[in-house]
């Protein structure tokens, strides 16, 4: 796919870079020309430095031949703005913004357009773990709800790497989505990633319910 990604800050590199690694063919937009040099080696993308609300910069990052746009940067009223010319001026066929107000996240839906809220799921998680209710989380993503399982590698998955066990150990019921370690962080699952399982920290599967 070639997708456009705009806002390189913490999300965007990450996304950009993992959407590299995986083999689509990935545009980075972002006003700061350090955010784009912070880029990983591995980077095989394209940049552009500019203002992501300016059509001139969207078509430079290659946004009229996109499959499709991810709004992150760290402004809500940006994200909305480059969705709605991504889906009504550019006709780009799959449009996603990440949107901090949950509030805001009615404003989107309202012109049509699939959001993130990092907010919702952030509170979604500390409850579930607060309360002792982290084996499985509900995540709700537009009209779709996906559950997030988080289950105890088996012996035998102990010390393969996530990029083994994303192809293995998948399914069409199920996906991989990463490796919870035990200090809360999260290593995102992808072909080809190198993040060995280790004793003590558990698989976190994915699947779509509704």
């Amino acid at each position: 796919m070639n997708i456009l990604v705009v806002g390189c800050g913490k999300v965007g590199t990450q996304l950009s870079n993992v959407l590299s690694r995986m083999g689509h063919d990935v545009s980075v937009i972002d006003q700061d020309p350090r955010r784009l040099a912070a880029l990983p080696d591995d980077f095989t993308g394209y940049t552009v430095t500019g203002v992501p609300i300016d059509q001139d910069v969207l078509r430079q990052g290659g946004i009229e031949g996109c499959d499709a746009v991810a709004a992150v940067t760290d402004d809500d009223n940006t994200n909305l703005m480059v969705c709605q010319l991504a889906d009504e001026v550019f006709h780009v066929p799959r449009v996603l913004a990440r949107v901090y107000d949950p509030q805001r996240g009615d404003v989107f839906s309202h012109f049509g357009l699939h959001t993130v809220c990092p907010t919702n799921i952030s509170v979604e998680a500390i409850y579930s773990m607060l309360t002792g209710r982290d084996t499985v989380k509900t995540v709700y993503l537009d009209s779709a709800t996906v559950a997030f399982n988080a289950v105890d590698p088996t012996p035998e998955q102990v010390g393969k790497s996530l990029g083994e066990l994303a192809i293995q150990w998948g399914s069409v019921h199920r996906a991989l989505f990463g490796l919870l370690r035990e200090d809360g962080n999260l290593s995102l699952a992808y072909p080809g990633c190198p993040t060995l399982v280790e004793a003590g920290c558990r698989l976190l599967y994915a699947k779509v319910v509704d």
